[in-house]
């Protein structure tokens, strides 16, 4: 009996130094964890999202004349200097520049944009320059699972176009609708009095 009662005892207590040294462990390598990075790169975030955002979206653009109207393909860049988020966690900014993360956007945000575009091909029907350009604001709107599955956006601004005779430039409309956590979606812009009255845009963004 006594013999049972000693390996007991010293089986509690080899069972007690096991559960100290792993507990001494766990600690020890907590000290070397971050819930967040110390210290981010600055070139390699921003370089980074700079060579993704370098990736354009495919659009087509109206080309007519008095006689006929086709579409032609052409690519086009989404560019956000100012986003305003409505819905960002207390503990973080509202505004964010250029570098948007996808959640703060997509759940309701107001932003300002600009997007160049260029068409390979050039106009056939009329003589636009490959080259134009819009710029102005708008606001998405949150559908489905706080718009990572679905957000639609609404936005107004100028637009501007060129031919060899002359400046084609006025207010330009926009609406689009976007899933896939904000990656994918279809844009439509309808440019009052322009020679190019209509582009619809193929939206992919990259994070």
């Amino acid at each position: 009996m006594y013999y049972c009662i000693s390996m007991t005892g010293k089986l509690i207590k080899g069972i007690k130094i096991y559960i100290l040294l792993i507990l001494t462990v766990i600690l020890f390598n907590s000290f070397n964890s971050f819930s967040q990075l110390k210290n981010e790169n600055f070139f390699i975030k921003w370089g980074s999202w700079a060579l993704l955002q370098s990736i354009p979206s495919p659009s087509f653009f109206e080309d007519r004349n008095d006689n006929s109207s086709k579409l032609r393909f052409g690519i086009e860049w989404q560019v956000i200097p100012v986003s305003y988020s409505f819905n960002a966690n207390k503990y973080v900014s509202s505004f964010n520049y250029f570098h948007i993360k996808p959640n703060k956007r997509f759940s309701g945000s107001a932003e300002t944009f600009f997007e160049p575009a260029f068409i390979p091909g050039g106009f056939k029907n009329n003589n636009l320059k490959k080259f134009m350009y819009k710029t102005g604001v708008r606001i998405v709107f949150p559908v489905f699972h706080r718009g990572e599955y679905l957000s639609f956006s609404l936005g107004a601004g100028y637009y501007f176009q060129k031919s060899d005779l002359r400046v084609y430039d006025g207010i330009t409309y926009e609406a689009g609708i976007y899933s896939f956590f904000g990656m994918m979606g279809l844009k439509f812009n309808y440019n009052q009095k322009a020679l190019s009255r209509y582009n619809l845009n193929l939206y992919i963004k990259y994070y």
